[in-house]
């Protein structure tokens, strides 16, 4: 691959990270052979734990391993921060968020919200139904057991609200012993084609995302561009530096159903806010448009270029 890549002759190679292995030997092959490259990485200081002497000595090693690329490409300010600290140094920055084609999300769930009552109708759930949906993958990282007993206090209280859970995996059997109570109020499609996720933005009120340990959180960009409030956890990447700062939805505490019951009541219970909440997402999800990420690789390749 270094060989075939130096034929190309590129003014900068962006390398997704150093690991797994191929990307830092890749790196260390480009790099000696004085090809720039650029460092794309989302790992933050609050998602990394350097404990103990092999803790100690990771650490060292990242740092070294950070202070070998020419440029940087941090998804956010948080992973920029951890560049920082572990490198002892600086590169010029380029930021490469996660992004998403905002129009093509806007467009999607705007049209699924147009056939909203005819999806609530066909699920027998009732017209004014208050639907929470959360796009997780089954596993204790991403947590959905925490959305799912959120979710059953919810309904206690409010019988109107449902549920829609998109994806599957290892935890299967134990969110279908959860779900098994109230199943009549939640919908599980299993996984979605991407193409089909606008539509599930569309067709809910209020998207959450309850991972435990989640860097950064694409899911989150993909809500706001539907114009969806968000409710995420304090595990989440995406909600320190867009939910929080934007005001377009509510961060909670990690693995607290009680407190995520508590939002998304407080969301159920006031339109007006959900509405404020859902004209803030909108324009966070339209600044982190792939347009712009575009546009910082433009500006990277003209610093290589030109200095």
């Amino acid at each position: 691959m270094a060989r075939q890549i130096r034929r190309l002759r590129p003014a900068l190679v962006v390398i997704a990270g150093y690991f797994p292995r191929s990307h830092l030997f890749l790196a260390l092959l480009l790099k000696a052979s004085g090809q720039p490259i650029g460092l794309r990485s989302d790992n933050t200081l609050q998602h990394t734990r350097f404990t103990g002497y092999r803790g100690r000595l990771r650490r060292w090693g990242i740092g070294a391993l950070q202070r070998l690329f020419d440029t940087w490409h941090p998804v956010g300010e948080q992973a920029q921060a951890y560049l920082l600290r572990l490198s002892g140094t600086s590169r010029p920055s380029f930021p490469f968020p996660y992004a998403v084609v905002t129009a093509w999300f806007a467009r999607g769930a705007t049209e699924a919200r147009q056939e909203r009552q005819q999806f609530l109708a066909k699920q027998g759930w009732p017209a004014d139904a208050f639907v929470v949906l959360g796009i997780v993958k089954w596993t204790p990282r991403e947590d959905p057991l925490t959305l799912i007993k959120a979710f059953r206090l919810l309904l206690v209280a409010h019988p109107s609200a449902r549920l829609i859970l998109v994806g599957d995996g290892p935890l299967r059997e134990q969110v279908r012993k959860a779900l098994a109570s109230f199943k009549q109020a939640v919908f599980c499609p299993g996984y979605v084609a991407y193409s089909s996720l606008p539509g599930w933005y569309g067709r809910s009120d209020v998207f959450v995302h309850p991972a435990v340990d989640e860097p950064w959180g694409v899911s989150v960009n993909e809500a706001l561009a539907a114009s969806l409030p968000v409710v995420a956890s304090s595990g989440v990447g995406a909600a320190a530096e867009l939910i929080r700062p934007a005001g377009c939805g509510v961060e909670f505490p990690a693995a607290d159903p009680v407190a995520l019951a508590q939002a998304l009541e407080r969301l159920l219970l006031n339109p007006m806010l959900r509405k404020r909440y859902a004209r803030a997402a909108a324009l966070v999800g339209e600044a982190h448009d792939a347009g712009h990420s575009i546009d910082q690789f433009q500006a990277a390749l003209a610093w290589v270029q030109h200095g």
